[in-house]
Formats: C-alpha cells, structure tokens, sequence
C-alpha cells in the first residue's frame, strides 16, 4: 500500500540552504529508520537498485500564520515552495513529504514518531523540531494520504477519458542512453510510472507497453513548462518542471488506456524518472 506522509516542523538552528537539500534528505530518512531497524535501512542503502520511497525537497510555508497551533497541519499545500533565501533561518516553519511504496516500511517508519515524544530529525548537521507527521487523508492535506494498490487498479478500470494532465512539481529528467533528457516525452514519463508499479504489484502489462506510448500518445497542451534547478551542498539537480497535456488516440487499445489511467495516478506516489530519493521528480495528476 503506497504511502504519502508530509512531515512540518522547523530548524533549532539557522542554516545554508544548501546543506539541507538532496543527498542530505536521504540521510535523514536512512538515519531515522536506522534508530528503530537498522536491518532495513543498511538494505535500503546498499542496494542502489531498489528505491521504494521517494522525498520531496524542504519546503518553507507562506508566510501567513495558522491561527492556532492545531491549524498547522491544516495550512493549504501547494506544492513545494523551495527556500530560495543562501540561509534558513532558526524557527522558520518548513515541510517534506515522503512517500512509502513497500507496505512493510510503513510500519518500521512510523515507529520512530510513535516511540518519541518531542521527535526530531537531521538534515546534514542541523537538528530540526517536528510540529506534526500527517499519514492520513482527514486531515484536509491532499498531499498525505494512502491507497492500495487494488484500489488504484479498480479507479483507473473506472476511467475512460483520453487525456491526462500531469504536474511536475520539482526538477524531473529520464535517463536516455548515458546522458540525462529533461523532456517531458511521453514514452519516458510512463515508462518511468510503469517500471516502478513493476516492483511492486503484480499487474501484467502489455508487453509493448513502451511502444505502444510511444505510437498512441500526444502532448496537448504546456503551461509554465521551464527548466528548474534544486541546489544543494556539493551538487545541482536539474530538470523540467510545469503542467504537462497527454492525449491518447481513439486507436490506442483499451488495455493501454487502462494502464496509462493507472499509472497516470501512481505517479502521486512514485514520482517521475531519476533521483526521486533525493527530491526530484514529484509528480501529481491534475485530471
């Protein structure tokens, strides 16, 4: 069952900002599932091959207050809205979100929260303060919440549109060959969905599922498409981000539609193309 959870919560001391993205997210979650089953973690480490979490970068809130501390949680999120200050000041109220695809890590990973009553987390050396872990879809958050694999699977058998609207929220770009292509190709963006639904339900698909992409899908529209970058410590990701138009033929077999409405909906989950562990290619559907 696939996982969204959005964790708030603000810096004890002030920091670059660039200390406290990319490779330094991973850190903090392997570190966190470290303290309560190092097991997992050295395999989560060890095999680069297999990824069944994604991050966000750290984001920062609007400025505007919650009216009480209950509210916090409550606050509209709207997408990831990257620090673009060279400091991050103590105290500032900041968010990430991760997203679990392996249904026995939800468990080992809420354990940590669970077991702590002042939690905290590192991102490089800078210790911050957790205000709230939001997992569930109550809590008027649409970015934390979690279905089943079957329930994805029956929604996309319920669709019949032929156009789907994705929305790259942070720097995404799909490995081609040995270089990287920041180009939001159809072939590569569900490609990319369907490789990672692979490791983790049993859906047959078509076995010229690439191909047939390939042939019976279009882009039909482009908004506030622009190249983007997520700057860190001793490195930069760069990708596409924006509001991406798919179209799929009447041609196109019915089977395809169906699995291209899955995964169109599992990209919410999984993100899009390379580095997702470190803060790139967060994706949701916008229809």
């Amino acid at each position: 069952m696939p996982f969204s959870i959005v964790i708030n919560g603000f810096p004890k001391s002030s920091v670059p900002v660039l200390h406290i993205q990319g490779p330094a997210l991973q850190g903090m979650f392997l570190h966190l599932l470290t303290e309560v089953d190092a097991d997992t973690a050295e395999r989560l480490h060890d095999d680069s091959r297999y990824r069944p979490y994604t991050l966000s970068p750290l984001g920062i809130h609007f400025s505007q207050p919650a009216s009480s501390p209950s509210q916090e949680g409550r606050r509209e999120f709207q997408g990831f809205r990257l620090p673009r200050e060279q400091v991050l000041n103590a105290g500032t109220p900041c968010y990430l979100r991760l997203t679990l695809l392996e249904d026995r890590l939800f468990p080992i990973f809420s354990r940590y929260f669970l077991t702590r009553a002042q939690p905290t987390f590192y991102l490089g050396e800078t210790e911050f303060t957790v205000t709230n872990v939001l997992a569930t879809p109550e809590n008027e958050n649409p970015w934390s919440q979690y279905l089943s694999y079957a329930q994805l699977i029956e929604r996309a058998r319920q669709r019949r549109e032929r156009r789907i609207k994705l929305h790259f929220i942070t720097p995404t770009t799909f490995r081609k060959g040995d270089v990287d292509l920041p180009l939001p190709l159809p072939r590569l963006v569900f490609q990319s969905f369907q490789k990672r639904f692979a490791e983790f339900s049993q859906v047959e698909f078509l076995p010229d599922f690439a191909e047939l992409v390939d042939q019976y899908t279009g882009i039909s529209s482009q908004k506030g498409v622009r190249t983007d970058t997520i700057a860190a410590k001793n490195t930069r990701l760069t990708g596409f981000v924006g509001e991406v138009g798919f179209e799929i033929s009447h041609n196109a077999p019915a089977d395809l539609l169906f699995q291209m409405h899955l995964l169109a909906d599992y990209a919410f989950f999984c993100g899009a193309g390379r580095k997702t562990t470190v803060g790139m290619g967060q994706t949701r559907r916008m229809f």
